[in-house]
């Protein structure tokens, strides 16, 4: 009887873990899509993040600080994705220690250049 339950309990714990395992999975491959699209806006300065709506006078200098923006977060967001997808313990975490004041630092910045502009749009 003690065998049949320990058997259950371990069928139920491959399956949770199986489940849990594929969704990392394509979390991952999401990251390294969104390095990839990064990456391509980096290279051509086009894609989702360019379409804004900035005054005309802020639009080509934001835009160039988006493009350094996305060197930066592509390559961090592929590489995040990679070590995730291969089941590095540390991958995840390493990548969004990184990212995350990636994105603070970048917004402070952008908010501080562009701020009697942005108040002018309103």
């Amino acid at each position: 009887m003690r065998c049949l339950n320990f058997e259950a309990s371990t069928t139920v714990e491959t399956t949770t873990t199986t489940s849990f395992d594929s969704i990392n999975q394509f979390m991952a491959v999401f990251m390294i899509i969104i390095g990839v699209l990064a990456l391509y806006s980096a290279f051509t300065g086009k894609g989702p993040a360019f379409k804004n709506d900035y005054p005309k006078s802020m639009k080509e200098e934001a835009n160039a600080l988006l493009r350094k923006f996305c060197w930066i977060i592509g390559p961090v967001a592929i590489a995040s994705g990679v070590l995730d997808y291969m089941q590095v313990p540390w991958g995840y975490w390493a990548g969004l220690a990184l990212m995350l004041p990636a994105i603070v630092v970048y917004v402070i910045i952008f908010r501080r250049k562009f701020k009697e502009q942005l108040k002018k749009k309103r």
